[in-house]
């Protein structure tokens, strides 16, 4: 039971930041990793739970007066949890919305599968564009990024629809979600990194 409750005040204290960057020179694609989370994945793999981290992504431009335009968000699921049979850390990656089949690779070093838990190599800007489609050439606008974690086993998950119940869903401890980071898409403040 202290494991439980250790677990779910870890999530409520920790407020995950995202470093967000241009792979190549070419800016087609951005890397991002959550290295706050990286804590609350070990406390769940150190319980033999499933670790998943969503990454979730929006194209945005700011308008004067106005509320800023977003395009509909896209999202990456990665999951993560230890198989005895392998010995290894099964890692599972699925880009919602491709057409691609999920990736799933066996890590056996627990520090690398984290790693790979926790952050995504290569996402494409041109995934994200769904209606303006000259979006990200716009002066104005900024890519959006945060992650939603959930640890998944039996007791933590009852308990934690449970307390979401009882408060009437003020407090969610199935899922933990960040703070939305932005990224400038301008040349002039591309590494400006700014929570909103």
């Amino acid at each position: 039971m202290t494991n439980i409750v250790s677990l779910v005040l870890l999530l409520g204290l920790v407020f995950p930041s995202l470093d967000v960057r241009w792979t190549s020179s070419v800016e087609e694609s951005v890397s991002i990793v959550a290295e706050d989370r990286v804590g609350v994945v070990q406390e769940c793999l150190n319980e033999s739970h499933q670790a998943r981290v969503r990454f979730e992504l929006q194209l945005c431009r700011r308008r004067s007066g106005w509320f800023d335009y977003c395009e509909a968000p896209r999202a990456e699921l990665h999951t993560a949890m230890f198989d005895p049979v392998t010995e290894s850390y099964r890692v599972v990656s699925d880009r919602l919305g491709d057409e691609l089949e999920p990736t799933a690779i066996g890590i056996p070093i627990r520090s690398e599968s984290i790693r790979a838990l926790v952050s995504i190599r290569k996402f494409p800007i041109s995934f994200l564009l769904r209606e303006e489609f000259d979006l990200p050439e716009h002066p104005a606008a900024y890519l959006r990024v945060r992650t939603v974690f959930k640890c998944r086993e039996g007791g933590v998950r009852a308990f934690a629809h449970l307390s979401r119940f009882l408060t009437l869903g003020i407090i969610n401890t199935v899922e933990d979600f960040s703070s939305w980071k932005e990224f400038s898409l301008t040349p002039k403040v591309r590494d400006n990194l700014l929570i909103r």
